[in-house]
């Protein structure tokens, strides 16, 4: 995924919403009009294993969640787990340094904090879907180039399908994680 900053109110020569622009981040309606794209809400669940297997070539099914809330891939997720982990260590160090009983105390009870919290990251949650697309090659390719939007891929019937994660609000009012930034004038 590229990790570009849009400089433009147009993205791929669609003009991103008022909502989009004020906070400073692509809608989705802006990014649905950026490539082709069919409904099809039963495509996976009705050829899966009947017309070859569908696999996940953007985005993840599983997400992790850190205890601010914030939502991690795969990828995140070791990262936050790297810095727990280090941290530890750096307590369990100073806790050996120490002579002092309630230090050691106070040390062993971060400690345990940070275990806990690292096991609380490490816990699989499923991501809901409650739509699905039939994309063009260029929508694959855009999603997969600034998103971490789900895309699934059967290679016998050659077609790509966007998985869509959020319902009830309109596209314009739903931000994507592409940034913005304009100049100010």
């Amino acid at each position: 995924m590229k990790k570009t900053v849009w400089t433009s109110k147009y993205f791929y020569g669609n003009k991103i919403s008022d909502y989009g622009i004020e906070n400073k981040r692509v809608d989705y309606a802006t990014l649905a009009k950026s490539f082709q794209h069919v409904l099809a809400n039963d495509i996976i669940s009705e050829t899966n294993c009947v017309v070859g297997e569908w696999e996940v070539v953007n985005g993840s099914e599983v997400y992790y969640e850190d205890k601010n809330g914030n939502f991690l891939d795969y990828e995140e997720m070791e990262e936050a787990k790297e810095e727990l982990e280090a941290k530890i260590e750096k307590l369990e160090e100073m806790k050996e340094e120490t002579e002092d009983e309630t230090e050691i105390e106070k040390l062993e009870e971060e400690i345990s904090e940070l275990e806990r919290e690292t096991e609380e990251l490490e816990e699989e949650h499923y991501e809901e879907f409650f739509q699905y697309y039939i994309i063009s090659d260029s929508g694959y390719e855009i999603l997969s180039d600034y998103t971490h939007e789900t895309v699934f891929y059967n290679e016998k019937l050659d077609l790509y399908v966007w998985a869509v994660s959020h319902y009830g609000t309109s596209w314009d009012y739903v931000l994507t994680e592409i940034p913005i930034e304009l100049e100010e004038k």
